[in-house]
């Protein structure tokens, strides 16, 4: 990727200032406090849910009409408003959510109950980290939009995955093209401005605690815990990640 051969100072301002801060938050940092206490809900409602935010997180969810859910257990990580349900043409047997916040789920159930499907919630505990409260071969089919560039314990949540799976089960979602430089400069010149303009704070920063993980990186892993089944760039599926938004994807666990 593109961003192995970039300038420092151009680096840090389209992919986060890596060399000064680690990928683990620093929980006493004013800025990362401020972000969890002001900036992350009503960020990703304003910048992710509409606009063009909301048009580059719809790429990867057309990837959902491919798996056959007829009658499968589900666990989707981090649903929100659940936007690709439309996609999926049969009904699960049991569609269950997790999150680490209370209102997201409740708004997750409610999308679930008003389209009929039956369903669970499941709150995690952040404190609990990489661990799933799920018993083994628990589910046929994980569901993972934008979250595993958040892990910065990667190799340890996608172990839990394979822990939840069924034999044969499929890991399916999406991530965004992080450390390409298409995503680098679109957020350069949106949302980077966005937050420094609303709350003040170095997103530099930020974006390292937020997005650990680049996505030729999870790409990697995937491979090496998961056989490949699908994978897709979009929105230009000719090129290299460098020059696409999103990632849409279907593993299968071995």
């Amino acid at each position: 990727m593109l961003n192995k051969s970039i300038p420092y100072c151009i680096y840090r301002r389209l992919w986060g200032d890596r060399k000064r801060f680690d990928i683990k938050p620093d929980v006493n940092d004013p800025d990362w406090r401020v972000w969890l206490e002001k900036g992350y809900s009503d960020f990703y409602q304003n910048t992710q849910q509409k606009g063009i935010g909301a048009w580059v997180c719809k790429l990867a969810y057309p990837v959902i009409s491919k798996v056959d859910f007829h009658k499968k257990s589900i666990l989707e990580i981090g649903p929100g408003r659940i936007r690709h349900l439309r996609f999926m043409r049969s009904a699960p047997q049991i569609y269950e959510v997790c999150d680490t916040e209370e209102k997201c789920l409740s708004m997750s159930k409610k999308v679930l109950e008003n389209a009929g499907i039956n369903n669970a919630t499941t709150l995690l505990n952040s404190s609990k980290k990489p661990y799933l409260p799920f018993s083994n071969t628990n589910f046929d089919i994980i569901i993972s939009f934008n979250t595993l560039e958040h892990f910065n314990l990667l190799d340890e949540y996608l172990k839990e995955f394979q822990r939840i799976l069924k034999p044969g089960g499929k890991l399916v979602g999406g991530i965004p093209c992080e450390g390409g430089l298409a995503w680098g400069l679109g957020r350069y010149l949106t949302t980077r401005r966005y937050v420094y303009r609303k709350y003040r704070i170095n997103y530099d920063k930020i974006i390292c605690w937020e997005h650990p993980n680049f996505a030729d990186f999870i790409i990697e892993k995937l491979d090496k815990q998961f056989e490949r089944q699908f994978l897709k760039l979009h929105p230009f599926h000719w090129l290299p990640i460098d020059f696409n938004l999103v990632a849409s994807f279907v593993f299968i666990r071995r």
